[in-house]
């Protein structure tokens, strides 16, 4: 699974609509302050907003120091009357068949009108029905608008897309209590019928007026009755009451409450529990929640490393209990190697710090133990008074009973010596958390601004390698890949990565060392413009060159500088 696109209007610099395709690794090159850093500010808004209904945000979860501000200042050009439009869409291709996808899970099927909705095999759970409906990519669109009345932003709409095509979507006003699931795309394929006809059977005509879920949310939430529904189809838009919170965003911990009467339960004069209308309630539920819990769940697995990464100071004290925020500043990637008890993650780290084929530093990472002796203490006093022979069956005692203090120390193999993380040239320090959250074993989207800071050319090509790899995944399908998007200046990674792409293409990657296809790698070139900013996608083509042309020239100032 993987962040495939991100469309943005009216956040921070940017005005226009722009969408923004992303691939395994996204380069963002561009001048400073021309508005790199929004694509990842918006994904940190839009999480804010889906994990903790936060649509006035400043401080977020897991940005650290980032400070959007609330909506009156991340609006563009700080205009209330605007609307911040946020949407991505996930690729689910890898995915299908995984049994963690929440989408259609634990639905009711006890009603025969919904037996034969190819929605039932999202999980391909019949061999019969998958080519009906194996969903490739799902879309979720936010729109945020202020309230003049409240004088707070509120959900004005949630819009569901799948397979890149509209599904439903839940519309607010201002009002609290006042949200509707409406605008439902009867065509989609996930809404016909897809039971196959059997031997000798003709086919069901394709131009029927209404799909199955249509008819029954017509029939339970409107109670027309069938005949004249086909007969005299109604013109007004279908709309039912949904319930929602910050207008039309919905609790996503629990079903929707969805206005839905069965008229034959109402003759009957039954509680409106019957199957056909449970069976509605839980499969429009699992549509519109389904995609917008893999979207939450998804950017909750997001790691944020900043463009300044904190030194730990010689007392360094790791916290265990785990914080997003931390990675922000790099102390998140400390964290995890003093807690990393069996050393996997420190040896594969090591493997890139000091590896011929990797980064080629001189150093490598220890994990240093100490027993320390307080003053004043029955083993100090011992000391103290001078020990006699039948000091030692104690005194081996209190010393197995001192508690021991770990810190993580970086060895010098040139030198031979260890020394703290803030006794070496500070580019190494900077380094180690862009490792660590490269290698460490999580998927979702790494975003990194200004991965070589302080950082010397000959390793930042190294970089590049390092991010394929993360990327990649791993060879034990713990992990699938990330989805890298860095904020960068340096010409080397990006030399280092056209490099593999040309290698791949030419069959001529080194042993050891991971290919890379143009289909993996996204160059955008961002801008500033009167009408804000702007992204410009720069096509790589499999001989490692650019297809379009570099704004500006390629690094023009190196060639002015030599030529």
């Amino acid at each position: 699974m993987r962040l495939s696109r991100i469309e943005i209007e009216n956040f921070k610099g940017i005005g226009i609509r722009q969408r923004i395709d992303l691939r395994p690794i996204t380069l963002l090159f561009g001048p400073n302050s021309a508005g790199k850093s929004t694509i990842l500010q918006a994904l940190h808004y839009l999480r804010e907003i889906l994990e903790r209904g936060n649509i006035d945000p400043d401080r977020t979860v897991a940005g650290g120091l980032i400070d959007l501000g609330g909506f009156a200042t991340l609006v563009h050009n700080h205009e209330l009357d605007r609307t911040v439009t946020l949407k991505v869409v996930l690729d689910l291709s890898d995915e299908q068949g995984a049994e963690g996808l929440p989408l259609n899970s634990g639905l009711f099927f006890d009603a025969a009108e919904f037996s034969e909705l190819p929605v039932r095999y999202l999980l391909g759970e019949s061999d019969e029905y998958r080519d009906y409906a194996i969903v490739q990519s799902v879309g979720l669109q936010i729109d945020v608008q202020w309230s003049a009345l409240e004088q707070a932003p509120y959900i004005a709409r949630l819009a569901i897309e799948m397979d890149q095509e509209p599904f439903a979507e839940i519309v607010s006003p201002p009002s609290a209590g006042r949200a509707q699931l409406s605008n439902f795309n009867f065509k989609h394929y996930l809404l016909q019928r897809a039971r196959p006809p059997e031997d000798g059977e003709a086919e069901e005509d394709p131009g029927e007026d209404f799909s199955p879920l249509e008819e029954q949310i017509w029939l339970l939430a409107r109670e027309v009755a069938a005949d004249r529904l086909r007969k005299n189809p109604p013109e007004e838009e279908l709309r039912i009451a949904v319930g929602a919170r910050n207008g039309a965003l919905p609790i996503l911990d629990r079903d929707l409450t969805l206005d839905i009467r069965d008229p034959e339960a109402k003759k009957l004069e039954l509680e409106d529990r019957t199957p056909r209308a449970n069976g509605l309630r839980s499969l429009l539920s699992e549509m519109i929640l389904g995609p917008t819990r893999l979207v939450r769940d998804h950017l909750m697995q997001m790691t944020y490393i900043g463009p300044l990464r904190d030194i730990p100071t010689r007392s360094y004290r790791p916290q265990v209990t785990p914080d997003d925020a931390r990675w922000s500043h790099g102390l998140a990637a400390w964290d995890l190697l003093y807690n990393d008890r069996r050393g996997d993650l420190m040896d594969e780290v090591n493997v890139w710090l000091s590896g011929e084929d990797r980064l080629r530093t001189t150093y490598r990472l220890e994990r240093v133990e100490f027993k320390e002796i307080p003053v004043p203490s029955a083993i100090h006093q011992m000391v103290e008074r001078g020990l006699n022979e039948d000091d030692i069956g104690e005194l081996q005692e209190l010393y197995l009973s001192l508690a021991t203090r770990t810190e993580i120390a970086l060895r010098d193999f040139e030198k031979g010596i260890l020394v703290a993380p803030g006794d070496v040239g500070v580019g190494i320090s900077q380094m180690v958390p862009v490792v660590v959250a490269s290698l460490r074993k999580q998927d979702g989207v790494l975003g990194i601004e200004q991965p070589e800071l302080h950082v010397h050319p000959a390793i930042q090509v190294g970089m590049g390698d390092l991010f394929i790899k993360a990327a990649t995944g791993d060879e034990d399908k713990l992990t699938s890949g990330k989805t890298l998007l860095i904020e960068t200046h340096s010409e080397h990674i990006m030399l280092r990565l056209l490099r593999r792409v040309r290698e791949q293409t030419d069959d001529e990657v080194p042993p050891g060392v991971l290919g890379l296809t143009p289909e993996d790698l996204s160059v955008i070139y961002v801008e500033s413009s009167v009408e804000g900013v702007r992204f410009r996608p720069l096509r790589v083509s499999p001989d490692g060159d650019f297809v379009d042309r570099w704004p500006h020239g390629f690094f023009a100032e190196r060639a002015e500088e030599l030529f």
